[in-house]
């Protein structure tokens, strides 16, 4: 049996009822994961003299459209709302030739503030981390998996916290 919250799904429901619904029904691990992204990338807000913060929050930035235009089409959140994090994807590539290579500019190092040169660190792999589960998201959403959460197509699939299994 699901939830009482997933077996009242109405497809009918007004937009944003069904996206803070959706959204609602993101499991804690997520949650935590995505607030700990949001914060991460709002330090950047502090350094916007730095290219690679100012870089970081215009990636930021657009990732806010994208999930409005993805919310909006697929009526919540899907496995396809990976694609909101393409942004970052050329932030992290370049991001990284600044860290690792000196290709994109001078290496940074901790002599320009450890503070910054560990904080874009943080970022790299916090976002390199995310946009790999973006990936399988999207991969997964292509094979079939188009279910929106909250919904009792997610709760079959145990992806949501609606989908917790009563007794």
């Amino acid at each position: 049996m699901t939830s009482p919250l997933a077996a009242k799904f109405d497809p009918e429901l007004p937009l944003r009822v069904a996206a803070f619904r959706s959204w609602r029904s993101i499991k804690t691990p997520v949650m935590v994961w995505l607030w700990y992204l949001n914060l991460l990338y709002a330090v950047g807000l502090f350094h916007l003299d730095r290219p690679e913060a100012f870089w970081a929050v215009m990636s930021w930035l657009a990732v806010g459209p994208l999930i409005a235009v993805v919310i909006v089409r697929q009526r919540g959140l899907t496995r396809l709302s990976g694609l909101i994090h393409l942004p970052w994807l050329v932030f992290t590539v370049w991001l990284g030739m600044r860290l690792f290579t000196g290709s994109a500019g001078a290496p940074l190092s901790p002599a320009q503030g450890a503070f910054y040169f560990y904080w874009l660190h943080l970022t790299f792999w916090s976002t390199l981390i995310c946009v790999a589960f973006d990936i399988v998201d999207v991969i997964r959403w292509l094979a079939g998996e188009r279910y929106v959460l909250g919904t009792p197509a997610a709760a079959a699939r145990g992806a949501s916290k609606l989908a917790r299994q009563t007794a």
